[in-house]
């Protein structure tokens, strides 16, 4: 879900046992160092809404990690766009004690954009705020840390209260793990202050948020002057913004069935990549059929993946099987074990006592890919009994309703959280799973074996284990959508992270062979 609420989640992770390989230097002789004088700003158009707070420390909304998380604030190790985890704010580090304590070698020479020396210091006050007292950080039940401690002059060592192959994983991707100047905390809400490549320089309540290339910045300079990300609430508009040429770039097509506006004009690019975000038609296991695995089973079976994503997403995106995407190490291809086969569906409906169907509420949040997908739901079930009457709420509604409350009986949404399966071993989490306990040992269990492949075997035990017992149906992988004119370089070919990480970002000029090779257009 794009708009989250602070969840107690278990999330995987790619846990390096060695350094990353890749750094994030440029040389002086890039073009990413040409001085802001010539340099243009680049214009994104967001479909996002307007940030309630640039501190992404205070609040999960995904609209402030576009903006600020990667691109103004960095993390020791973050994703690249091929979802590795490389080194960042870190140079380098060491697992030991079987996946339970992290030494991480900072940077060195590396400012903060108001001038202040980065300190190992500074790194353990800000993974030690995480679970501080008050704490208000949105990921903070994910964040395990037993001690952080300095060691040596250039060196933290970070102890986790219990061994993880996942929280490298959290680190990067979450805003647990942003790396904050101690003075420049109570500025926070309109003036973050970090290392990156951008600083911010002002904002226009619900219009734009302005950030400006920062010249101390240690790594590689963008080829911009400054990003300028500016709100739509009308697809239209947006569309036509960028067809003005009013913006530069749309960060996310809202209505993929636009593309068609630019996939043919020599004017664009499109990028197209994948996402974490797993679109479901979730099942409530506690509502009175549905209690039924072979119902839940034939709603798979009755499920045609192939026309909703063609009807919802313009074609774009993949079939899922469960709740996995490519880019978890843990990932399992399991589409085939529910085929779209309505005969199968039929008889499985009257094995389970419902030969005549029963009639189903699908309840709807305000997106396009619920609204689009829905009328193919309607009709897919209808042809094994089942009859969906279709109501829409707004997504606060939603939120408390379905999500809090668990009083649904099925809807769509797009679960957008990296690496979630922990979900399905979460107590009282709204789809009412039976399982739960049974998973959340056996997630437990992998997450702190002794090897990798331990580690990844449990995970994917976990998903045949969701996957037989039909908990929901997975319907597609969401696709991101970014629509650029053609000299716009340096975006990212995926969106693994809720950050919009504009790192390489350049109008004209090119990027490190480097830079390339971790997934980001040239």
């Amino acid at each position: 879900m794009r708009e989250r609420p602070t969840l107690k989640r278990w999330l995987t992770v790619l846990a390096a046992m060695a350094a990353g390989s890749v750094l994030l230097a440029a040389c002086s002789s890039a073009p990413g160092n040409t001085t802001t004088q010539s340099l243009k700003t680049l214009t994104v158009g967001s479909s996002n809404v307007f940030p309630p707070t640039l501190n992404p420390t205070a609040n999960a909304s995904q609209a402030i990690d576009e903006v600020i998380d990667y691109n103004v604030l960095q993390h020791l190790v973050e994703l690249a766009p091929d979802g590795k985890i490389v080194p960042v704010l870190a140079t380098s580090w060491t697992v030991s004690s079987a996946n339970k304590v992290f030494t991480f070698t900072i940077r060195k020479g590396v400012r903060f954009s108001n001038g202040n020396p980065l300190t190992p210091k500074d790194v353990v006050y800000s993974l030690k705020r995480v679970s501080a007292p008050g704490s208000t950080y949105p990921y903070a039940k994910i964040f395990d840390v037993a001690s952080v401690t300095t060691l040596g002059s250039d060196q933290v060592r970070v102890t986790l209260a219990d061994p993880s192959w996942e929280w490298l994983y959290n680190l990067a991707a979450y805003s647990n793990g942003v790396i904050l100047d101690p003075s420049a905390i109570s500025s926070m809400a309109t003036d973050p202050i970090g290392t990156g490549p951008f600083k911010v320089t002002g904002e226009v309540t619900n219009y734009s948020v302005s950030l400006a290339r920062n010249n101390l910045y240690w790594g590689y300079k963008p080829h911009v002057a400054g990003v300028t990300f500016r709100y739509y609430t009308n697809p239209n508009a947006l569309n036509s913004a960028l067809e003005s040429g009013q913006i530069n770039m749309i960060d996310n097509l809202s209505t993929p069935s636009d593309l068609s506006l630019f996939k043919s004009n020599p004017k664009y690019r499109v990028i197209a990549g994948l996402t974490n975000g797993k679109v479901q038609l979730t099942l409530n296991n506690a509502y009175g059929p549905l209690r039924n695995r072979l119902v839940r089973q034939a709603i798979l079976y009755a499920t045609n993946r192939q026309a909703i994503i063609k009807a919802a997403s313009g074609g774009y995106g993949i079939p899922a099987g469960s709740d996995t995407v490519p880019a978890d190490p843990y990932y399992l291809n399991l589409t085939n074990v529910y085929p779209y086969n309505v005969a199968k569906a039929k008889q499985l409906m009257a094995q389970a006592g419902y030969p005549s169907g029963f009639p189903l509420t699908l309840t709807l949040p305000p997106y396009y890919y619920a609204q689009l997908a829905a009328p193919l739901i309607v009709s897919e079930l209808g042809a094994i009994g089942i009859r969906v009457t279709v109501s829409t709420i707004d997504f606060p509604l939603w939120i408390s309703q379905v999500f809090e409350a668990g009083d649904f009986e099925t809807t769509i949404i797009d679960h957008a959280e990296g690496r979630d399966i922990g979900n399905y071993g979460t107590p009282g989490y709204y789809w009412h799973y039976a399982g739960t306990a049974q998973v959340a040992k056996e997630l437990a269990a992998a997450d702190a074996a002794p090897t990798r492949a331990q580690w990844i075997a449990g995970y994917r035990q976990v998903l045949r284990q969701i996957t037989a017992a039909a908990v929901n149906d997975w319907l597609y992988i969401i696709p991101n959508l970014t629509i650029a004119q053609k000299d716009v370089v340096g975006l990212s070919s995926t969106a693994y992270t809720e950050a919009f990480n504009l790192t390489y970002v350049g109008i004209g000029g090119s990027i490190p062979a480097s830079a390339k090779a971790l997934g980001y257009s040239s």
